[in-house]
């Protein structure tokens, strides 16, 4: 790690980071949480704060099930679908880096880069084993704490109305009542009004796993074609499943994207405001983050659809005008960014 950051270093230096922050980026890819918390070994402020900010678009453990759902179901278990997530966290790190650089005011200077770089070791297979152990151990806390009880109140909420009597049908449940507000903000990247597809996305702030799982409770018949314990598709359920969501290749490719580029989960948005400690960055990042998973998502359904059906999709006109104000408030902002430059240079 400390090899790779000496040699990337230069890269990350002209977008405004340090060769440390590819430590976060590489341990977020197994969980934000600990990624976000490795920042704090950058000693500089707004490198710091930049690199937890953007750690979370790398693709973590608990995004996998979500991607292997959407890759199962829709694409017949390619290997491009998570190749290309990855691929699409790295760019919007480089990308987002320049933008947060941009609003914050940085300019490339010259700096020294100096870290240890440890003796190479080969790893014992007693303190891999313990490691095994560990992640497998917190694995099973998780699944028994967080997703199990985030799934049964779903579950519930999706079989009672707010008499506190059983539904009628799904869409008069509390949990039809709740999504449906959001359904509305998700329209432009999926095409469909879906308080199902919404709900999951929800859900997803508390932990990304749960994606799955709403979405095998919400849908009638999924829980039989979904393993809400392994988190994966039954073999050869992929046709069904797509059926039952109801929606083209291209909008399941943005809902995943959108799903991947929001915001991680409450526990990784606590890690960044430990790390942060500042409400105007933390909130900044969590409104960056919404506005890159909506626009990913968006663009990625318009042009989708544009390139397989020969036609502009649904809610063209409704997501080009939240995306021209996301970045119209970006526009606002380095604006007042240069401004406060040239009167401090006054």
């Amino acid at each position: 790690m400390s090899r790779a950051s000496v040699v990337l270093d230069p890269i990350f230096k002209k977008v405004g980071l340090s060769g440390k922050s590819v430590i976060p980026f590489v341990i977020g890819i197994g969980c934000a949480i600990p990624g976000v918390m490795a920042s704090r070994t950058i000693r500089n402020e707004r490198e710091r704060r930049a690199t937890a900010m953007l750690t979370p678009f790398m693709p973590c453990g608990a995004k996998i099930p979500v991607i292997a759902l959407f890759a199962g179901a829709f694409f017949d278990d390619a290997g491009w679908v998570s190749f290309a997530m990855y691929a699409t966290g790295i760019v919007l790190i480089f990308l987002c880096a320049l933008l947060v650089n941009r609003i914050a005011g940085y300019k490339v200077k010259k700096s020294f880069f100096i870290i240890e770089l440890p003796e190479y070791k080969f790893p014992t297979l007693w303190g891999a084993f313990k490691s095994m152990c560990s992640r497998g151990w917190a694995y099973v806390v998780k699944a028994a704490t967080i997703i199990l009880v985030c799934n049964t109140v779903v579950q519930i909420m999706q079989s009672f109305d707010w008499s506190f009597k059983l539904a009628e049908s799904a869409d008069t449940s509390i949990l039809a009542s709740i999504a449906g507000p959001f359904a509305y903000i998700l329209f432009p990247v999926v095409g469909v009004l879906s308080w199902q597809l919404a709900a999951a996305a929800v859900t997803g702030f508390i932990a990304k796993e749960n994606v799955v799982g709403t979405l095998a409770v919400c849908f009638v018949g999924l829980e039989n074609l979904i393993d809400t314990e392994e988190l994966a598709l039954m073999e050869g359920a992929g046709t069904e499943v797509a059926a039952a969501f109801a929606i083209s290749k291209a909008a399941a490719l943005a809902h995943l994207m959108f799903n991947l580029f929001t915001p991680p989960c409450f526990a990784a948005i606590g890690a960044m405001n430990s790390e942060m400690k500042s409400a105007k960055w933390l909130w900044g990042g969590i409104g960056l983050q919404l506005a890159v998973g909506f626009t990913v998502g968006y663009l990625v359904f318009q042009v989708g659809t544009l390139l397989t059906e020969g036609v502009l999709a649904k809610g063209f006109f409704a997501g080009l005008i939240a995306v021209a104000a996301a970045a119209a408030v970006v526009i606002a902002l380095i604006r007042k960014t240069d401004a406060e430059l040239k009167t401090a240079k006054k």
